[in-house]
């Protein structure tokens, strides 16, 4: 990981606050990106719309990702990075705050919209800024603090927020999210270090692409995400098919848990192995999703096979995330935002190739379909093997 501004990455205890605040960050925009999913009934009664109407305050999330993320990442590539990050989480606060006292559902979507704006931007920011604050030693470490808030916000962040829209109102779920958010954008204010933005001159998107491998790594991480939501969109039917529809509450739990021990190992894992990793990884959620298909399924076997899922997926987004910004140490920030596009797009894909599987073959195929396009993300991670020795940070413990 090259170090793109003036000063050295922060080491040692100096650097572990300002990582804790940027995963808490991570674990504010996977809450925010999650909380309507479990509050759309009474959203959507409150709201005075359908459900599948109000199924719009997740797309608009999603679309205004993908359409904003490129152009506001250069937009704001001359900012300070820790002004950036405060701005960032006000954006989410007034945005929650938005959807909060909306009294229709466009207003809602507004708010969503702009929530939406605000992850894409987040996500394009805070993985190059890891390598900033970071030694290459220990970047491994510093990535996996970073990407447990994700799997925080899967686990705890969106189920701990259904039950507080349940006992409060959705309203007051919102609320209590957008003081969250604004309170983390005071701290990471005071924390994280005062970085001078990346003094290079930024490569367009077209020739960030282009860069040796970029193309290869966001293209596997992209078919994974394929992989991933295909199966996740369609877990709650195929878990009732099998059998096993008490267990569909607790399914994300698994893989949200799971996958904090999956990012937690994957820190373990020295530089010098980082494309044994690479590919190690999403093996484990080849294995899990194919077991789901072919083993016959009892409470154990699901709860043992959807781990597996959720350690696989977890670390191979960590492994990930280390070699965009290994190959694409030139432009890290433009190969970040580019990476964030093709997440939601891989994300919109699955749901839409989970669907197709269903209505054609049946539930029960959507985990083989699934294990199917994560074996093929494991093909094209297997050409970056020649890129890698080339970057000498990709070699380093």
């Amino acid at each position: 990981m090259v170090i793109t501004t003036a000063a050295g990455p922060t080491t040692g205890r100096s650097s572990l606050l300002p990582l804790i605040v940027l995963s808490l960050c991570g674990f504010i925009s996977v809450t925010t990106e999650l909380l309507p999913s479990g509050l759309l009934t009474g959203m959507a009664a409150d709201l005075g719309t359908g459900i599948s109407a109000a199924g719009a305050l997740t797309s608009a999330y999603a679309a205004a990702i993908v359409l904003t993320v490129l152009p506001l990442t250069s937009l704001t590539i001359g900012v300070p990075r820790r002004l950036l990050f405060a701005a960032i989480l006000c954006i989410f606060a007034a945005a929650n705050v938005l959807v909060a006292l909306s009294p229709t559902l466009p207003v809602a979507v507004t708010g969503r919209v702009l929530a939406g704006v605000a992850h894409g931007l987040l996500w394009a920011t805070i993985a190059p800024m890891v390598g900033r604050i970071s030694s290459p030693a220990r970047a491994p470490r510093a990535m996996a603090i970073v990407f447990a808030g994700t799997s925080l916000g899967l686990a705890a962040g969106a189920p701990l927020g259904t039950l507080l829209g349940q006992a409060l109102g959705w309203r007051s779920a919102f609320l209590i999210l957008a003081g969250v958010s604004l309170l983390l954008a005071v701290l990471a204010f005071l924390t994280i270090p005062m970085v001078s933005p990346d003094s290079r001159r930024p490569l367009s998107v077209a020739r960030a692409i282009r860069l040796p491998g970029v193309g290869l790594i966001i293209g596997g991480w992209a078919v994974m995400l394929l992989a991933h939501f295909a199966v996740l969109t369609y877990i709650a039917p195929f878990l009732e098919h099998a059998g096993l529809g008490e267990m569909v509450g607790a399914a994300l739990a698994v893989l949200g848990i799971t996958g904090l021990l999956g990012v937690g190992l994957a820190g373990r894992v020295p530089r010098r192995a980082l494309f044994v990793g690479l590919l190690a990884a999403p093996m484990f959620l080849v294995s899990g999703l194919l077991g789901l298909s072919v083993l016959p399924l009892n409470l154990a076997t699901a709860v043992a096979l959807l781990g597996i899922w959720g350690i696989g997926y977890s670390a191979a987004a960590v492994f990930d995330q280390q070699v965009v910004l290994v190959v694409g140490h030139e432009a890290p920030d433009t190969v970040t935002s580019i990476s964030v596009v093709a997440i939601q797009l891989g994300i919109a894909l699955g749901a839409a190739l989970g669907g197709l599987t269903v209505d054609i073959l049946g539930v029960t195929w959507v985990p083989l379909i699934g294990a199917v396009f994560a074996a093929g993300s494991v093909a094209l991670r297997m050409s970056l093997r020649r890129f890698l020795p080339h970057h000498p940070l990709a070699a380093a413990s």
